[in-house]
């Protein structure tokens, strides 16, 4: 239990450091998902649909969606919509994910990846 809450501890304070170094911003939601007429842009889709699949319990599609869509194109907006994914699967509580196949480790080895990909593992 302990090692568990040092996890979800440790996963807050990247994914916060992180948004704000690079995105100057003090949380891990996504944001600015439209653009100037209104229309729901691409990284705003993509945020919806994680959330969406993580509601359904599909965490292990919505990851990876996630890493298809980074490796098609390693877009900025794609490590905040990665952020966001990871932000929020982080609030769920051990029940939820367990039921859904899924575990605090996961996401912070899925966030470690995505460190990765980006080479920001070292930030």
């Amino acid at each position: 239990m302990f090692e568990n809450d040092y996890i979800i501890k440790q996963i807050n304070i990247v994914i916060k450091f992180l948004a704000g170094v690079l995105f100057n911003k003090d949380t891990t939601e996504c944001y600015n998902i439209k653009d100037e007429k209104g229309n729901i842009t691409d990284k705003g889709k993509l945020c919806i649909k994680l959330r969406r699949l993580v509601d359904e319990g599909k965490i292990n599609e919505a990851e990876n969606l996630l890493f298809s869509e980074i490796e098609k194109n390693k877009d900025i907006d794609l490590l905040e919509a990665a952020l966001d994914f990871y932000g929020y699967l982080n609030e769920k509580d051990d029940k939820f994910l367990e039921d859904n196949e899924f575990s605090h480790q996961e996401v912070l080895e899925g966030l470690q990846d995505i460190q990765k990909i980006y080479n920001i593992e070292d930030i």
